[in-house]
């Protein structure tokens, strides 16, 4: 078995170890089904004990990136990426700045699947979101209860019939709990937009889908999240001035 050994110095030992398997599927271009070297054979190349390989793998295992047959020992499967994600993600494990980022992202894919949004909407989704918009709760200083802002930008995931898509909200599903969580950090932010009449809501949002307004919703959209965009804003403005 050939596997480069050269650098395996800083860092965890199992880290390493991971880095090397890893460079080793990449150097060969294995796919899906190919098998690996066995935890014996790995041991004894990187020069290390079979308990620190037996991690590194355990690692791999965690990701779906290699399952264990048999007759055939360990073999490579495609992973499920955005599975993957979803299981270490945890917003109370994350710092402020991984935060921020993935709210970001939630704020740049809803925005930007507007169009997709509108290609594919039909008279059916509109009806579910009307219901959506007519049980939605609103609690003091304009916060909706976690399961109408979650119902509400499900439906609007789902309406792109992209399973890519799809699969990300699952990631940032954590998010929208966390965010419920801490409102209090955003209720300046939306008291500012209530008084320029800039806030808007589920059923503002709901008429421009109604009336196939793209661009209205394009713009009402990024003001939805203009609280977001801004507390962003603040806080990075905040760190850089500490």
């Amino acid at each position: 078995m050939d596997i480069n050994t050269k650098g395996l110095k800083s860092i965890t030992l199992v880290d390493q170890v991971e880095h090397k398997i890893l460079e080793y599927i990449r150097n060969n271009k294995l796919v899906p089904g190919d098998s690996i070297p066995n935890e014996a054979e790995l041991a004894n190349s990187l020069e290390v004990g079979r308990s620190v390989v037996r991690e590194a793998l355990s690692r791999l295992r965690m990701l779906e990136m290699i399952e264990s047959r048999t007759r055939r020992g360990m073999v490579l499967r495609e992973p499920d990426i955005m599975n993957s994600l979803n299981k270490i993600i945890n917003p109370y494990l994350l710092s402020e700045e991984a935060i921020l980022n993935l709210l970001g992202l939630r704020i740049a894919l809803e925005i930007g699947i507007t169009d997709i949004i509108f290609n594919n909407i039909k008279d059916s989704d509109i009806k579910d979101l009307e219901n959506t918009v007519k049980v939605q709760k609103v609690l003091e200083g304009n916060k909706l209860t976690i399961e109408s802002e979650l119902a509400f930008h499900t439906k609007l995931y789902l309406i792109s019939q992209n399973e890519v898509i799809q699969n990300v909200l699952v990631i940032i599903l954590p998010l929208f709990t966390f965010l419920n969580e801490h409102f209090d950090e955003f209720i300046p932010f939306n008291e500012k937009f209530s008084k320029t009449r800039k806030l808007v809501r589920h059923e503002d949002l709901l008429v421009f889908l109604k009336n196939g307004d793209r661009e209205g919703y394009r713009d009402a959209i990024v003001k939805h999240l203009e609280a977001y965009i801004e507390f962003i804003k603040q806080k990075r403005s905040d760190r850089e001035q500490a």
